[in-house]
């Protein structure tokens, strides 16, 4: 396997900080915020041969109720800002040499196709043009992707985050949908924790189609401190045969992730949590591969 850290978890962290961390803990790689506007390229490609390590992936992100973002909206004009930004992070991850983009297909902490929508045919109206409309922008964004040679690997949420992609069945139906090669699977063992009854399964399903995998334990902190058997996923893995990245992305203790990353009395889960991770991981490839 090849170990990255979502750099998105450390805030506002200068990078040549978290690629120190990185190297320190013998990390392969990082995945980079898709905030195309906040890094140089140039910058990050001389930060990746000083340290020897590869952008390996590219977090696309999704914020709501800041909706510029969401490839779902009934707003064809948002929709519109949406792809072009997914068309920015593709650039992006050519110019820093990252395989890939991960994309969830509506807002995240958006539940409901729409605020408003209430009773349950309404609902599930709002909710199959969701979809619809999720479906054409990722297609249109994915002729992009398949002109760069980057995927688009589409990421299942929990329903308490997202209302639209929460399985992996669900994320492999929407990739069938939109029928494109540049477009893939992304799996999280947080989420999978929380929608897929069996996560290992979910892994078995993806198949060949996974080309990225989120890390952090039940509870979102570092791999051993929750309950995930993170043995059977590593099993399933290597029963695929995959060989990309493991990105990990533990959290502190706190319901909100986005407030947690900004507290300095948490920093120093940072390098405890890199640390114990990867030597966890490390110890059970070695022990099943």
């Amino acid at each position: 396997m090849r170990y990255s850290i979502s750099n998105w978890i450390y805030g506002g962290e200068p990078l040549e900080l978290t690629f120190q961390r990185l190297r320190r803990f013998g990390y392969d790689g990082v995945e980079l915020m898709g905030e195309p506007d906040q890094y140089d390229p140039a910058d990050v490609r001389g930060l990746c041969g000083r340290h020897g390590l590869s952008v390996l992936s590219i977090a696309g992100m999704y914020p709501w109720p800041t909706d510029s973002r969401d490839l779902a909206s009934p707003d064809p004009l948002v929709r519109g800002r949406a792809v072009r930004y997914l068309e920015a992070c593709v650039e992006f991850a050519s110019a820093v040499g990252a395989p890939l983009v991960i994309v969830v297909p509506s807002a995240v902490a958006k539940t409901a196709p729409t605020m408003e929508l209430r009773d349950e045919v309404a609902w599930m109206e709002g909710y199959d043009q969701a979809w619809r409309n999720a479906v054409a922008a990722v297609r249109e964004a994915a002729r992009a992707a398949k002109a760069k040679g980057v995927f688009l690997a589409i990421e299942p949420i929990n329903r308490y985050e997202t209302f639209l992609v929460n399985t992996c069945e669900q994320a492999l139906r929407f990739a069938d949908e939109v029928g494109s090669s540049a477009v893939a699977v992304h799996l999280d063992t947080f989420h999978m924790n929380i929608e897929d009854a069996d996560p290992a399964s979910a892994v078995r399903l993806a198949g060949k189609r996974l080309v990225n995998v989120h890390i952090s334990d039940s509870n979102r902190q570092a791999v051993g401190r929750g309950h995930t058997d993170f043995r059977a996923l590593m099993r399933a893995l290597r029963e695929i045969g995959y060989d990309r990245a493991l990105a990990l992305e533990p959290l502190p203790p706190l319901p909100d992730p986005y407030i947690a990353i900004r507290m300095s009395r948490l920093r120093h889960l940072w390098d405890s949590f890199a640390e114990e991770s990867i030597q966890r991981l490390r110890a059970i490839e070695a022990e099943i591969f």
